[in-house]
């Protein structure tokens, strides 16, 4: 996802970081709000839904990511 997301925006658009939380748990935050949530959800989120969030929040607006990925993901 992070290079995926860093092929779409250049990096001073764009700052990911990921910090260890809670077990199974999986967030994303655009601008400090809570987008997404795994363990809300229960599956991870699609990058392009990610990548929708940022543009909304560029334009001031909110977007809640509401669809999961049906296959499983891998974090490298």
């Amino acid at each position: 996802m992070h290079s995926d997301l860093m092929k779409e925006f250049s990096e001073t658009e764009l700052d990911v970081a990921g910090t260890v939380g809670r077990t199974s748990s999986f967030e994303v935050t655009v601008n400090g709000e809570l987008v997404f949530s795994k363990l809300s959800q229960g599956g991870f989120p699609i990058t392009s839904e990610v990548a929708e969030s940022i543009r909304h929040a560029a334009k001031g607006e909110t977007y809640k990511i509401t669809e999961v990925q049906k296959e499983s993901c891998t974090i490298i």
